[in-house]
């Protein structure tokens, strides 16, 4: 796959063109592998494993292939483009150069909330697990069917949590990758050593007996890839490329990270501990009846599955070890994305879709604005939905939106700038552009309704923001229209979100609220008006920048609603077949269109610009 294209040296996005700050580069190879490894054995080796089993019982053994498959496909995009044009915060600065400003603020908007969402639920799993080993805290409670912190002994540690994460992280990416390199070796024996003792208690009748391997059907191996947490253990792929502005010899480090990190690592210990747990289940000690394995996830064993599995196998000295990681691990890992939350932030600042006092960076280079900002944020989301088994699918769903967009963008570079070398030139880009994309629409829609429309409602919020902030700050709208427009729109989305009876409903529709159509043609009239008013309002400029990334709303506005009347939906009229056929030539079609969309942006524009007299000179 690798073919190296030029020896020149291709221009780091960090630097001139995008924003006159530059980070440090202080992380080695090593240390993003660690990182990457930090990420995937986070809160998700916890309690992924039992949320799987939950939705596909011993047949989400399948789903952990499932999403290395589909992610193997996503990576091919990344790798190229992490090599092409290594940047902190590359996925929200990539669309901005291949699509304009609408797309990579409604992308970029959808994955920094998920980033800021990230540490949170890493903290909720520390205190989750707290809970689950000493009830007599009282830091955690069943309500509506699953786990969740109490207020305000739960909550107020989680608030704790976060904090430390902050202070860690304000010392700067070359801490925060050399603690966490020593941090990750425990994270990788521990693991290894639970799903081998879980295996000495193998009762193999729990992989047959009880309804058989796939006792909810084939369909919800696929389901438990988003809503199953799963997805959570293969992002280490993405935040390779992170990273990649503070990488040393990103060219050669960013690709081997990311298939030893991203994907190879977490496949082998996440099929280990999902055989090991399967078979490890006690369901007398588990307090719900064999074979009922949706009633894990009220079950004894909620809070903290693998502990609880060792301690019934008979281990109970190896149970402190794993007690010391399942507060290690997710804490470590929640330092990360807090770091990383913070330089998606610095990113969308330097594409001045957010203030630019957001860059700022200490002297250590760490960027502490946006760390402040990013922090406090996250403090407000411990409150709506306290819950690491509910909130993991929502962001799951919300960090696959970024996903999409990677596989455009690479061809619109190789369409506008084919004269940057490429260290990594994908065959066949077509195939796997076109693969990938599908494959992170799938990846959305496995989601399900419950958890897709609660997404896209929040993300669709994005846009006023982007009407009366970064549309007035370019000079494409005037800001009393453009006020009045976000003001408009604000009101009207909160009244429909109302009225739809969707949104934090445990996925049951609250009675006495607008039907499904009358829904559908509020949530689409308003988009479509939105739009409308802001190609009015705005000048030439503004509406290429529109017309390049008006195609991400119906992407998403239609892969879910498609949810709703898909067989596992409320709607159940469409089969899974005939679903999937129809995602497959939607998804076709979108991506074409995301292609033809991308233009020659001015932050593209300039780097190219630079590239070509660099090469001049050299030649000179």
């Amino acid at each position: 796959m690798s073919r190296p294209s030029s020896d020149a040296q291709p221009p780091i996005a960090d630097d001139g063109a995008t924003t006159t700050l530059s980070m440090k580069r202080t992380i080695g190879l090593t240390s993003l592998i660690g990182l990457s490894i930090s990420i995937t054995i986070g809160s998700g080796w916890l309690l992924a494993t039992l949320l799987a089993a939950t939705k596909a019982g011993p047949a989400s053994i399948l789903s952990w292939f499932v999403a290395a498959f589909i992610f193997s496909i996503i990576g091919v995009s990344w790798l190229e483009l992490g090599t092409m044009l290594p940047c902190s915060g590359g996925s929200v600065r990539y669309p901005r150069l291949s699509h304009g400003a609408f797309a990579s603020w409604f992308n970029g908007f959808a994955y920094l909330l998920a980033c800021i969402a990230l540490p949170v639920i890493e903290a909720q799993a520390v205190v989750t697990y707290l809970g689950g080993r000493w009830p007599e805290l009282g830091l955690v409670a069943h309500q509506s069917g699953t786990t969740i912190l109490t207020w305000p002994a739960g909550i107020l540690v989680g608030f704790a949590l976060l904090a430390v994460f902050f202070v860690l992280n304000i010392f700067g990416a070359a801490l925060m990758a050399e603690s966490n390199k020593w941090v990750t070796i425990w994270k990788c024996v521990i693991p290894v050593a639970t799903f081998l003792l879980m295996m000495t208690a193998m009762n193999t009748e729990n992989f047959s007996a009880y309804g058989g391997f796939a006792p909810m059907g084939w369909a919800a191996v696929l389901g438990a890839v988003s809503g199953g947490g799963i997805v959570f253990a293969f992002n280490g792929v993405r935040l390779i490329a992170e990273f990649g502005g503070e990488a040393i010899n990103p060219r050669r480090s960013l690709p081997i990270a990311m298939i030893v990190g991203g994907i190879a690592f977490p496949l082998v210990v996440y099929v280990g501990l999902q055989i090991g747990f399967i078979g490890a289940i006690d369901w007398t000690d588990a307090g719900v009846a064999p074979g009922d394995w949706a009633g894990l996830i009220t079950s004894n064993w909620s809070a903290s599955p693998l502990l609880d599995a060792v301690m019934a196998a008979g281990f109970t000295w190896f149970s402190y070890l794993l007690l010391t990681d399942a507060l290690l691990s997710p804490a470590a890992s929640g330092w990360v994305w807090l770091g990383l939350g913070s330089r998606v932030t610095y990113s969308m600042s330097a594409n001045g879709e957010l203030p630019r006092g957001l860059q700022r960076l200490n002297r250590r280079g760490s960027p502490w604005v946006a760390l402040v900002v990013v922090t406090g944020i996250g403090f407000l989301f411990f409150l709506p939905v306290p819950s690491w088994y509910v909130f993991v699918g929502m962001v799951a769903t919300a960090m696959m939106f970024n996903y999409v967009i990677a596989a455009p963008s690479v061809q619109v570079f190789r369409r506008l700038a084919p004269q940057l070398p490429r260290p990594i030139r994908i065959p066949a880009v077509t195939f796997f552009g076109l693969a990938g994309f599908i494959l992170s629409m799938f990846t959305i829609y496995w989601a399900g309704w419950a958890t897709m429309i609660n997404v896209l409602t929040v993300t669709m919020l994005g846009l006023p923001i982007y009407a009366s902030y970064s549309s007035v700050k370019n000079g494409w709208s005037r800001s009393t229209q453009s006020g009045v427009l976000s003001i408009v729109f604000t009101a009207a989305w909160v009244i429909i979100a109302h009225q739809g009876g969707w949104m934090f409903s445990g996925g049951k529709q609250v009675t006495g609220h607008w039907s499904i159509g009358t829904y559908l043609a509020a949530f689409v009239v308003a988009a479509v008006a939105f739009v409308v008013a802001l190609w009015v309002i705005s000048n030439g400029e503004g509406r290429q920048h529109l017309k390049a990334g008006i195609w991400v709303l119906p992407t998403f506005i239609f892969v879910t609603f498609l949810s709703y009347w898909d067989v596992n939906g409320p709607g159940h009229v469409i089969s899974g077949l005939t679903s999937s056929l129809i995602l497959v030539v939607f998804s076709a079609g979108m991506y074409f269109w995301a292609v033809r969309s991308g233009f020659l942006t001015k932050e593209l524009a300039d780097i190219t610009h630079e590239y070509d007299e660099t090469k001049t000179v050299a030649l000179a």
